[in-house]
């Protein structure tokens, strides 16, 4: 391995569910109940393909979407405070030991711009792709074969850091190792992953033996 790819909601911050429990919260407020009945029928999906989960009717979701943009520029997450257990250790650990490091979420630009720049991880990455630089997101594999190019380094050279079944079919579909992090807060589907870890901790354990190994 030469990179690790990361995505960034529900992987690096525990930021899928601070939005989900705003979304609802909104539109209780504006007296709606949302066509899903949990998180996991919207993790790893893009905002727009969420918000059709949400509200499938397209002329009431045109009206809300931009309202609850508004509401969510009131209630902006502090992303230091959802940052997953381990994070910063695992990140320094692969810098260290000269890996290249990246990032690709589906999400916007401006929120993965503010997430590096509020915990201080700019120190980090090497690029940087959000859904919005490429024509399909998630689940399509064109976000980390895009980063993978930018890179300059091979599919077979990089792993992948996701959570979510639509991250993990877009990493897996562009020939990437995949490694998920299963997290207590909600079921799943990660069956097509290579690896599957309890948390960061885990993952930098079965990491460093890896490690260790490859310079024998």
């Amino acid at each position: 391995m030469k990179a690790f790819i990361f995505d960034m909601d529900g992987v690096l911050v525990d930021s899928e569910r601070y939005f989900y429990r705003l979304k609802l919260e909104f539109l209780k407020k504006m007296g709606e109940k949302p066509a899903v009945s949990s998180i996991t029928d919207i993790v790893g999906l893009s905002a727009d393909n969420g918000w059709k989960k949400l509200v499938p009717v397209d002329s009431k979701r045109a009206q809300l979407r931009p309202l609850f943009e508004k509401y969510r520029d009131q209630h902006m997450i502090d992303y230091p405070k959802y940052l997953n257990a381990e994070v910063p250790e695992f990140l320094s650990d692969i810098k260290n030991d000269g890996q290249t490091i990246a990032l690709a979420s589906a999400g916007y630009i401006s929120g993965i711009e503010r997430m590096i720049r509020e915990c201080n991880f700019g120190q980090y990455f090497s690029s940087v792709l959000s859904g919005e630089h490429v024509t399909n997101n998630k689940p399509a594999p064109d976000i980390y074969l895009s980063s993978v190019q930018k890179l300059g380094l091979k599919p077979t050279e990089c792993v992948a850091v996701e959570d979510s079944p639509v991250g993990i079919q877009a990493a897996k579909g562009a020939g990437l190792e995949t490694w998920a992090i299963k997290y207590p807060y909600y079921q799943l589907d990660q069956h097509q992953a290579d690896h599957v870890f309890a948390g960061f901790g885990q993952m930098r354990k079965y990491y460093q033996e890896q490690y260790a190994k490859s310079k024998i």
